[in-house]
């Protein structure tokens, strides 16, 4: 019997572990040790409604009494700093010690910095806690000017904040397309197009060299180039950093990310791990992936959760995301590829439409705009791998889910 589990990360994949543990029936003792001093939360609020202020940055994934009723001891502001895989117990930076019998690590990410000078001055931030996210709202005066530095999805959410609330924003991206990494470039193109409609000032191809503080409290930042700009804030959303340091230390495989099976098991049988900290296997794509996203951290969380308890199922989801900037929810499911046929369905110029990717006549990735019903059936055809017309798909007249 398993009597004590004990889970590293108070985010959303720890929170889900916990609860899906009792969902299994477990009654082992269940401890969730968070470094940070509130109760799990989902990250997604951070860089919508947070920055907008639009509602709260703070959404718990559970209560304290949701936690109470099933049994889950949480402890707050406690780092873990060493895990003895002989002894089974974990050790934290107070000292304390706590013995496990299974051990899941969601530890998650944290925001990466680039290495340029002045990159740790005040106002040189990034977003990915509930403190990152009050430091920059506090910062969004009306008339202000702030330079985002990244051109991916938390670059996009936090220019289109700045500009619904009334500052000025220069975006730079290093890349010469905006959301290359996961999206194809018909896309990036939209992107930039709406940016560019808000005002926003895009620089492709263009990066840091150093920032300089003002006495004023204004920052002046260099770019490569030579050229100088002024700015009240600078945000960098330059992507994650797995938190890997635990596992490297305890001898556990990683490989972009802490490997582990169709179930979350560690390469140590007593020892899972979940969330953006995860290096899986998918049946669907050949190399493992470490996926950066709401649905992931609590989906595989789930089943890694269950299977410490003994249930043990497969973790196999379809990537699932979404971002809201401005008057548009884009959503996106599965891995685009450069190379295969896209089939465009609805008018872009309208703001709301959807582009799939076809690989041997059958849908494997879509983007929707607005269009929250063709990526509900966009789901559905992509798991059943079914053969579908191109030109049918691109008929606005035919509803998809006769597709399926």
């Amino acid at each position: 019997m398993t009597s004590n589990i004990v889970i590293v990360g108070g985010g959303q994949a720890g929170a889900w572990v916990a609860q899906s543990v009792r969902d299994a029936g477990s009654t082992a003792n269940v401890l969730l040790l968070g470094d940070e001093s509130h109760l799990p939360y989902e990250r997604p609020p951070l860089s919508k409604a947070g920055l907008l202020e639009t509602g709260a940055a703070h959404v718990p994934v559970f209560t304290a009494e949701e936690y109470e009723k099933q049994g889950i001891r949480i402890e707050l502001g406690k780092r873990v700093i060493g895990i003895d895989r002989a002894a089974q117990r974990v050790t934290c930076s107070d000292g304390s010690q706590y013995p496990y019998d299974r051990l899941a690590l969601a530890t998650g990410g944290q925001a990466r910095r680039l290495p340029f000078p002045g990159n740790d001055l005040p106002g040189v931030l990034t977003l990915r806690t509930l403190e990152d996210a009050s430091a920059i709202s506090a910062r969004m005066q009306r008339g202000g000017h702030v330079l985002v530095v990244g051109g991916g999805w938390i670059g996009l959410e936090v220019a289109a904040a700045a500009r619904q609330r009334g500052m000025s924003v220069t975006l730079l991206e290093f890349g010469d397309r905006l959301c290359a990494r996961s999206l194809p470039a018909f896309m990036s193109d939209y992107l930039l197009n709406v940016h560019t409609r808000q005002e926003v000032e895009v620089r492709l191809q263009a990066s840091l060299d150093h920032v300089r503080a003002g006495e004023d409290g204004r920052l002046t930042a260099s770019l490569t180039g030579g050229e100088c700009l002024s700015a009240d804030m600078i945000v960098l959303g330059v992507g994650l950093a797995p938190n890997v340091d635990l596992a490297i230390a305890a001898g556990l495989a990683v490989e972009n990310g802490i490997v582990v099976d169709e179930v979350g098991r560690t390469s140590d049988p007593n020892i899972f791990a979940a969330g953006d900290v995860a290096s899986m296997p998918l049946s669907w794509h050949p190399q493992r992936l470490r996926l950066e996203s709401w649905a992931n951290a609590q989906n595989q969380a789930i089943v890694a959760g269950r299977a410490m308890a003994g249930d043990c199922g497969r973790y196999d989801d379809l990537p699932w995301f979404w971002s809201d900037q401005y008057d548009l929810n884009i959503q996106m499911a599965g891995l685009f590829s450069p190379g295969r046929q896209q089939v465009v369905r609805g008018d872009p110029a309208t703001g709301s439409f959807s582009l799939f990717q076809l690989e041997s006549g059958k849908i494997v990735a879509a983007v929707s705009v607005n269009a929250a019903r063709d990526m509900k059936n966009a789901k559905q055809m992509i798991k059943k791998a079914k053969v579908v017309d191109p030109d049918a798909l691109a008929d606005t007249s035919i509803p998809l889910d006769r597709l399926r």
